[in-house]
């Protein structure tokens, strides 16, 4: 057992006290008081790992006690564990409504309160590793794995939450002008890279605020309380300037950048309306002659002004085709977020199970040559060539997500038989292999057919 573990007593017996801690005093760091009172006043001072609480105490008892720990926020999650003579199932029950953790019955046998504060003890930790789990997934199913940034997801939640409070905010669209032809005359890598050090700098310049991207090109910049409209100008004509003398070195002159911006709450004071009013002042950058920023306001043109025309009505179905459509030059394996992802894997799997067809799952691992985990400082890079080498050499039909910070799943509906699987996963090895520039990193891939799979 664990010294460094603290137990807090609470009993108004003096007697109770002595043996408790004769008993717990060779494993942990014990801790008596005498009453629910001054167990609240310890309890703002010091965080005990575990409580035991007499429940029978003059002025507050033990379930008062306990009821008002677990209206503190600080307090709520210390499990706790009652000293009791009663046993009757009705006292039990209204102790585990207000979260007691066990009971020890009085008088207290000391192999059975070491058992059972032992265990109770290894349960929290337990619980406390997967909380953790939970919240570094959780993390990971926020992020875009290309840039790191905030993904469209997480963005409209957070950015609603904000809003909801009434606060003045500016929305800024970033967006990278001419970047599809970064990608024709410099490849896909190289636009990759712009990316990412695009998002490395928005960071850099704007670290108390919230940055993330949108999807493709497109990023958000999302300041709570801006300074006033004369010096949020300055800050954004900087950065734009910095941006821009980077882009033009590492993409050949080619590229600059533009910027709309809303400000709530007179804009709006919801993300949808945000986006729509930034994205309409960036439209008029853009038609201006790109590589500026602009605010939005009532008077700007609309995106589909043209569409209001009464001889534009039977254009409207081409012109939505054309929107919904995958902008750019359709690449190889469709990138998908994870929730996505799910959402598509399990149409595809219905689709394919009214032909009795079945699909190949592959997932796609980095380790170092003696199958570890790499170092982050590796890891981040490769994790980016590897999703290049998924969209050059995968078809169009298929679709893949980051399941890891180490690993990228990838559903192969068009490879009906495991032979196609593993046709797929020699060709990323070998295009992986060929743009990763770090020898020692390794591709794992590991294949698996619908039909393999135990359905519930």
């Amino acid at each position: 057992m664990d010294k460094q573990k603290t137990i807090l007593v609470v009993d108004d017996s003096k007697a109770n006290l002595t043996l408790a801690k004769q008993a717990l005093d060779e494993f942990y760091q014990v801790s008596l008081v005498t009453s629910g009172s001054t167990a609240l006043r310890f309890l703002e001072k010091r965080i005990p790992d575990l409580i035991l609480l007499d429940i029978n105490m003059p002025e507050m008892d033990g379930m008062e006690t306990l009821r008002r720990i677990r209206e503190n926020d600080r307090f709520k999650d210390i499990p706790v564990i009652f000293l009791t003579a009663k046993s009757d199932p009705e006292t039990e029950v209204e102790c585990l409504k207000l979260g007691a953790t066990d009971f020890i019955a009085k008088p207290f046998v000391p192999q059975v309160m070491q058992s059972r504060i032992a265990r109770t003890l290894e349960l929290e930790e337990y619980r406390k590793l997967a909380e953790n789990r939970a919240r570094r997934f959780e993390s990971i199913a926020s992020k875009d794995p290309m840039t790191g940034l905030w993904n469209r997801s997480y963005l409209s939640q957070k950015i609603e939450e904000i809003l909801a409070n009434g606060v003045s905010a500016a929305y800024m669209i970033v967006d990278v002008d001419r970047f599809k032809s970064v990608n024709d005359k410099l490849g896909h890598i190289k636009g990759d890279q712009v990316l990412s050090r695009l998002a490395h700098m928005m960071i850099d310049a704007f670290p108390d605020d919230i940055v993330g991207r949108l999807g493709g090109d497109e990023f958000v910049i999302f300041i709570q309380d801006p300074p006033e409209h004369d010096v949020l100008c300055e800050k954004i004509r900087t950065f734009q300037n910095w941006v821009n003398e980077d882009l033009k070195e590492t993409t050949n002159g080619i590229a600059t950048l533009s910027i709309g911006i809303a400000i709530a709450p007179q804009d709006g004071n919801n993300m949808d309306t945000l986006y729509d009013k930034a994205d309409r002042a960036l439209y008029v950058v853009k038609k201006d002659g790109r590589n500026n920023f602009r605010f939005y306001d009532s008077t700007l043109p609309s995106k589909q002004a043209k569409l209001d025309r009464p001889e534009a009505i039977e254009m409207n179905i081409r012109v939505l085709m054309q929107q919904l459509k995958e902008p750019g030059t359709i690449r190889g394996a469709y990138w998908q977020d994870y929730e996505p992802f799910i959402a598509i894997f399990r149409f595809i799997e219905r689709m394919l199970a009214r032909s009795e067809e079945s699909f190949c799952v592959m997932l796609a691992t980095l380790l170092d040559k003696d199958g570890n985990m790499l170092d982050p400082e590796i890891l981040g890079p490769s994790m980016d060539v590897l999703f290049t080498a998924i969209q050059d050499t995968l078809r169009k039909g298929d679709v893949f997500t980051k399941f890891s910070g180490a690993q990228y799943v990838v559903m192969l509906p068009s490879a009906n038989a495991e032979s196609g699987g593993k046709i797929a996963a020699d060709r990323l090895t070998r295009r992986f292999d060929a743009i990763n520039e770090s020898p020692e990193v390794v591709l794992k891939t590991d294949l698996t057919m619908m039909d393999m799979v135990e359905r519930g």
